[in-house]
């Protein structure tokens, strides 16, 4: 009975000291990992966040836009290279309302379907770090906090008259080379306020 009891002993001990000296480490790791920058601390105590999950694709209405779908399959393709994540809002030429914002993470690409017939441009926030703040009425407002710039697109993406028949696509690729945007389509730069409103 005492050689199971001192073996079990052992093997407790071993355990402990693998799992809270391994636990240790990580921590270590995980700060270093995770250490915010000035700018960061400054929102955080504002009041922002950094999201527990990560965000992809189109978002949701607390995001301030209310979504608008057509009738067909027209479509955006878009491509993001490395360097930067990036938001977008897809705003219609003739109201400038914002009828989708999506975001699409650095390195990989999403498919914005249903885009309703008319002409549309592009605002667009490049970065990374991305943080958030829930309003009074519920609504989030996103942001980057590093390597940060806004621009909207010259280009008017026509996604055809109401009512025609024919499906309209566009392949949108963005991509950043030695801190330098590359895009298939041309832009101007805004300000932070001019792509949140």
């Amino acid at each position: 009975m005492k050689p199971k009891f001192f073996l079990g002993n052992i093997i407790l001990l071993f355990s402990l000291t693998i799992l809270y000296g391994c636990g240790g480490n990580s921590t270590q790791v995980n700060n270093e990992e995770t250490k915010l920058t000035e700018k960061q601390e400054k929102l955080i105590a504002e009041g922002w966040y950094i999201p527990k999950t990560d965000i992809s694709g189109e978002l949701p209405s607390e995001y301030g836009v209310k979504p608008k779908y057509g009738q067909q399959d027209n479509y955006f393709d878009i491509e993001i290279g490395k360097g930067c994540d990036v938001a977008i809002k897809i705003v219609d030429a003739t109201t400038d309302k914002c009828i989708r914002y999506v975001f699409v993470p650095e390195n990989t690409s999403v498919n914005i379907q249903m885009i309703p017939q008319g002409k549309y441009y592009l605002k667009l926030a490049y970065g990374k770090d991305w943080m958030e703040y829930v309003n009074d009425d519920g609504s989030i407002i996103g942001k980057f906090t590093k390597n940060v710039s806004y621009d909207k697109s010259v280009d008017i993406f026509d996604f055809g008259k109401k009512n025609a028949d024919s499906i309209v696509n566009f392949l949108l690729n963005i991509n950043v080379v030695d801190n330098v945007l590359e895009n298939n389509f041309n832009t101007v730069e805004i300000s932070e306020e001019e792509f949140l409103k």
